[in-house]
């Protein structure tokens, strides 16, 4: 059932054998997986069921770089959570994300690969991903044509891609099921204000919760698993200080520390020599309809002899502030960006080309309205297809890709970032909305987060020069000094290892010292790898669901397929 916090009377108690804080991907997963257990289960959500407007008063804060979005943006507060917000791209960690890489420090899992396997297709399943394979020969077969023909090479892989959700918005999709679950309570509006650890330190003894600010209950579960994503998480932790002074699982001081997001920029121009004709920079749709879209990447053989860090790159347009790309598409998104979602919105804002107070100047949109009149009947075609596909399309493309007209492709990155102990999330002194302290976010970069883009660049620019068919042209200042977080990927505050010296939750999730606490999402990720943490999150979700149902025995899994999902049958009595 799902229930507003708000109707409840005041200092309400409430218990539960599991109680899941944050109904984002991770915890509805978690919770769906619950279902039926046998195990009784409160998902408390912060939010409504549609997305607040102003988040600032529960997640402003303060931020230390310009680099770094502000602290309430690229966040939702609402049934879903950053699902509201997600653009849907999905891929695994790779192998070598596991592995404790002696070039890359703190790195290593306590975990492999291979123990995510069968999370990973589950996972799959509910992102609505259709075939958990990441080679383009996997999901096109015979139909799957080279990313640029003729270019075949040993150290630059081509056929790797990502897969994209709908997307799917996971308090949509999966509110009929938990609202019809007989052994789960869903509260909206129920903000966790701190933990309280029983006098002993080794559990959690209650939940403290407020629907409004000043009005309080509390949740007592045998499990209590925090789902609130990379920030939030510490944030909790931290502020749970009544007991341990520094803080629940901070006694080595590594709560928020090791704060990692991915280095994302958009830099060099691919020209090719080839014919334009076949070149594959678009999105494409496979077998199941699903979009997906190639990438170039360094294999990991090559990685580990020249000692690299992970870095995808994508065939893009030219930056769309700029009408010097004269595309009439391009610029008819720059103009129509205050339609966008506001943190899209506020993205194009704020690429460079402002005038005073914020505008741009009249000469450059001039430029942009010339580029939309001379492209005209481009510009109708593609708002002819782009639209109704946007709104009436059960799968959305995900983003705008222009047809390409002079073989010079504009190249964006995601690249791993090295943890850093001295990037980190703090608590401030200023409190929000429930008196809770606010975020201090101190996010960090080294210069070997930057070597390595270099470096991986040079790879391509080798590689491509050798083969003939083409050349990479890009300056390294731009690479070391134009790039950003990417918003929304929040991970390591809450490092996973074997140890409690070295991270906060152990290899089930759980924090080190407390018996009955763990945490839901990419917070526990000691490396980032190059992809998107939503589909890893998900998997963890599910992979701590068993761990739970196998830790509380109140039922077992049978393993077999019940529509879409697998199915748990409660014991006999």
């Amino acid at each position: 059932m799902i229930l507003d916090a708000r109707q409840m009377p005041d200092d309400e108690r409430l218990t539960a054998d599991v109680c899941i804080v944050g109904g984002g991907p991770a915890g509805i997963t978690l919770a769906h997986e619950l279902i039926g257990s046998g195990l009784s289960v409160i998902l408390a959500e912060a939010g409504g069921e549609k997305p607040d407007g102003d988040l600032w008063p529960v997640f402003g804060g303060e931020v230390l770089t310009a680099r770094h979005p502000p602290s309430d943006l690229y966040r939702s507060r609402c049934l879903g959570g950053t699902s509201a917000l997600w653009g849907g791209r999905c891929a695994p960690f790779d192998n070598l994300d596991f592995e404790a890489r002696d070039w890359v420090p703190y790195s290593g899992w306590p975990i492999a690969r291979a123990d995510l396997d069968d999370a990973y297709g589950r996972a799959a399943r509910y992102c609505d991903l259709g075939r958990a394979d990441w080679r383009v020969n996997g999901v096109m077969r015979e139909r799957a044509p080279e990313m640029i023909p003729g270019f075949t090479d040993p150290v630059l892989d081509t056929a790797a891609i990502d897969r994209f959700s709908p997307p799917v918005r996971f308090g949509e999709r999966y509110r009929d099921a938990i609202a019809a679950s007989g052994n789960l309570r869903v509260l909206l509006n129920a903000n966790c204000l701190s933990l309280g650890l029983a006098p002993s330190a080794d559990h959690v003894a209650v939940l403290r919760m407020a629907s409004v600010p000043g009005r309080r209950f509390t949740v007592t579960a045998d499990a209590c698993v925090l789902a609130a994503g990379g920030l939030e998480t510490p944030r909790l932790l931290l502020e749970s200080d009544d007991v341990v002074p520094t803080g629940i699982g901070n006694a080595k001081g590594l709560v928020g520390r090791f704060y990692l997001c991915h280095l994302q920029g958009k830099a060099g121009v691919v020209k090719l020599h080839t014919s334009l004709d076949g070149v594959v920079h678009e999105y494409e749709r496979d077998e199941e309809g699903v979009y997906c879209r190639r990438k170039l990447r360094i294999v990991e053989a090559e990685q580990r002899r020249l000692r690299l860090m992970n870095v995808a790159v994508r065939f893009e347009h030219p930056a769309i502030p700029d009408p010097g790309h004269r595309s009439g598409i391009l610029s008819a998104m720059y103009l129509s960006r205050h339609f966008l979602a506001r943190e899209y919105s506020r993205k194009l804002a704020e690429c460079g080309l402002n005038g005073e107070n914020g505008r741009p100047p009249l000469a450059t949109l001039a430029l942009h309205v010339r580029n939309i009149l001379i492209d005209a009947p481009s510009v109708a075609g593609f708002a002819a297809r782009w639209f109704p596909n946007r709104r009436w399309g059960t799968r959305r493309i995900p983003y705008v890709s222009p047809p390409n007209r002079d073989n010079r492709f504009h190249l964006d990155y995601y690249a791993e970032q090295a943890p850093n102990p001295d990037s980190r999330v703090m608590l401030a002194p200023e409190r929000d909305a429930f008196g809770r302290r606010r975020l201090r976010i101190d996010w960090r970069t080294s210069a070997q987060d930057h070597d390595n883009v270099v470096a991986t660049y040079r790879l391509m620019k080798e590689r491509l020069l050798a083969s003939g068919l083409g050349d990479l042209v890009f300056d390294e200042a731009q690479l070391r000094s134009d790039f950003g977080a990417i918003g929304g990927h929040h991970i390591g505050t809450a490092r996973m290892a074997d140890d409690p010296s070295l991270g906060v939750v152990d290899p089930d999730c759980r924090v080190f010292g407390v018996d009955n606490l763990y945490i839901a999402s990419a917070a526990v990720f000691p490396t980032t790898g190059h992809v998107s943490p939503t589909l890893t999150a998900v998997a963890f979700a599910v992979r701590l669901a068993d761990h739970l149902r196998s830790r509380m025995g109140r039922g077992r899994w049978d393993g077999q397929a019940s529509g879409t999902f697998g199915r748990w049958r409660p014991q006999s009595l």
